[in-house]
């Protein structure tokens, strides 16, 4: 099998693991900190201003 093949492959098999693991666990970070609104969150944004 070629190197580029190979390589092509590679970047096809991670972009799968981005779109499939990355999104939603970010979805769901966001959703918890929308609905909870955990303490932590509301302290980090104070001390940003």
């Amino acid at each position: 099998m070629p190197k580029s093949t190979r390589i092509l492959i590679a970047i096809g098999i991670l972009l799968v693991d981005v779109v499939i693991f990355f999104l939603p666990l970010t979805a769901i970070f966001l959703m918890y900190i929308i609905i909870a609104n955990p303490p932590w969150f509301t302290k980090f944004l104070n001390e940003m201003q």
